[in-house]
C-alpha cells in the first residue's frame, strides 16, 4: 500500500503535528513536521509509557549490555567528552565551573569533567545507569529531568545533553528547562543522531536499504545539524560551534553491512575508536579539524552543536 503524501496527528497533550509522509510501518508514521520543524514519529507515546521504558526496561533489557560495553569504550569516550569539554571552556571562557549532565547515563562524561576539575552533577532516569555511575564517585540524581528537579539544581556555565532530545515526546520543552539554568555566557552542548544525512542517503540508494536508522521504540526525533541548530536557536541562544563523530555509514559503502548485526557493529566500532584514539594520541588539534570539516559537510553519526546564552 503507498504511503499518504501528508499525515495529520492530533492530540490533547502534544496539540497537533502536520507533514510530508518519509516512512511508515504498523502504528508508526514519520513525518516532515511542519510545526515543530524536525521530523518525527506520531503518534507519541504517553509520558507514563515513556517513564516506565526508560526507568524499567532500557537498561535492564533494551541495552544490557551497554555498562559492560561502556567500560571497554571508556578510553576512546575520554577522547570525545574531553573534546566537548575544551570548546564549553573556549566558549565560556571558564576553565573549570558547574556543569550539568542531562541523562548522564553511565557517567562517563561526568568522570571526565570532574577530573578536570569541573563541578560535575548528573541526572539519569534509569536507576540501573544511576547506581553505576554513583559507585564511580560520581553526583547523580537518579529522575527525569523536569520542573520538579530541575527546581533543586541551581544554574549552571555549561550543560551537557548528549543523546537524549531524540528519545522524548517533547524535546522543545526540556531545551527550555535547560535553558532557564544556564548562566549568563554559559554553555549548553546537545548532540542527537545526525539523521536523513548524504552518506545514508547514498547508502539507501546505491544498496537498495531500508531505512535503518528509524528505530521507533526507541527514537521519537530525527535530527540534522539543520533542524537541530533551528530548534536551539528558536529558544534564544546562539549556536557557535558545530562538531561531528566517524560517519558509520562508510562501513556500509566498504561492504561491511553491519546494520541488523550487531556483532559486526560491535566490531566497525571499534575500528572507528581506534582511529580516533590513534589520531588524538599523536594530534587531538587533528582529529578536531577531522570532525569539524566533517559537521561543515553535514555529514558524520551525530550531530554536535554548541551554542551561548547572552543577554537576555
Amino acid at each position: 500500500m503507498p504511503m499518504p503524501p501528508e499525515y495529520e496527528w492530533k492530540d490533547a497533550r502534544y496539540g497537533a503535528h502536520k507533514g510530508a509522509v518519509l516512512w511508515q510501518k504498523g502504528a508508526d508514521t514519520l513525518i516532515e513536521c511542519a510545526c515543530c520543524g524536525f521530523r518525527h514519529i506520531v503518534p507519541l507515546p504517553s509520558e507514563t509509557v515513556q517513564k516506565a521504558f526508560y526507568e524499567e526496561s532500557f537498561y535492564q533489557s533494551e541495552k544490557a549490555k551497554y555498562l559492560a560495553e561502556a567500560e571497554e569504550d571508556f578510553a576512546w569516550k575520554a577522547v570525545e567528552c574531553g573534546l566537548r569539554i575544551d570548546i564549553a571552556v573556549e566558549l565560556s571562557g571558564i576553565k573549570a565551573g558547574r556543569v550539568l549532565d542531562i541523562g548522564s547515563g553511565p557517567g562517563d562524561f561526568l568522570k571526565v569533567a570532574q577530573s578536570r576539575g569541573w563541578d560535575a552533577v548528573g541526572i539519569e532516569p534509569s536507576p540501573v545507569a544511576a547506581r553505576y555511575a554513583a559507585s564511580r564517585g560520581l553526583n547523580v540524581i537518579n529522575g527525569f529531568f523536569n520542573a520538579d528537579t530541575a527546581k533543586d539544581l541551581g544554574r549552571f556555565d555549561f550543560i551537557h545533553l548528549s543523546e537524549v532530545l531524540e528519545h522524548i515526546a517533547e524535546p522543545e520543552s526540556l531545551l527550555k528547562l535547560a535553558r532557564s539554568l544556564l548562566k549568563k555566557n554559559g554553555v549548553l552542548c546537545v548532540s542527537v543522531p545526525n539523521d536523513f544525512n548524504p552518506l545514508q542517503g547514498v547508502s539507501v540508494k546505491k544498496l537498495e536499504k531500508e531505512k535503518w536508522w528509524i528505530v521507533p521504540d526507541h527514537h521519537l526525533n530525527y535530527f540534522d545539524f539543520d533542524s537541530l541548530t533551528g530548534l536551539i536557536e528558536k529558544n534564544s541562544l546562539r549556536v557557535k560551534k558545530e562538531l561531528t563523530n566517524f560517519p558509520m555509514e562508510l562501513f556500509l559503502l566498504m561492504g561491511q553491512d553491519y546494520a541488523g548485526n550487531p556483532a559486526l557493529g560491535r566490531q566497525m566500532h571499534g575500528w572507528r575508536k581506534t582511529m580516533d584514539t590513534n589520531i588524538a594520541e599523536v594530534s587531538p588539534e587533528l582529529l578536531r579539524t577531522f570532525y569539524e570539516k566533517l559537521a561543515e559537510a553535514r555529514m558524520g553519526r551525530l550531530a554536535i552543536v554548541f551554542a551561548v546564552l547572552g543577554d537576555e
